[in-house]
């Protein structure tokens, strides 16, 4: 059960880390290149993206309990 409890953190914060990064990125692009969006179509998919990268390396890089025989 807090495996559940840890991959549902992770895929909130993942969420939320992309969404933010999503932003910034959005605000630099207009910062600097003046409106042109022709290359951010694949950004809205970012938010999605990251939080099933952090999902996927916080199960592979948790530390498994050890079990006493």
């Amino acid at each position: 059960m807090k495996g559940l409890a840890v991959l549902v953190m992770a895929l909130i914060g993942g969420y939320a880390g992309g969404l933010i990064l999503n932003e910034v990125i959005a605000v630099m692009s207009q910062v600097l290149y003046g409106g042109d969006e022709k290359g951010l179509k694949g950004l809205k998919y970012l938010p999605v993206v990251t939080s099933a990268l952090c999902s996927a390396t916080l199960m592979i890089w948790r530390p498994r309990p050890c079990f006493k025989r």
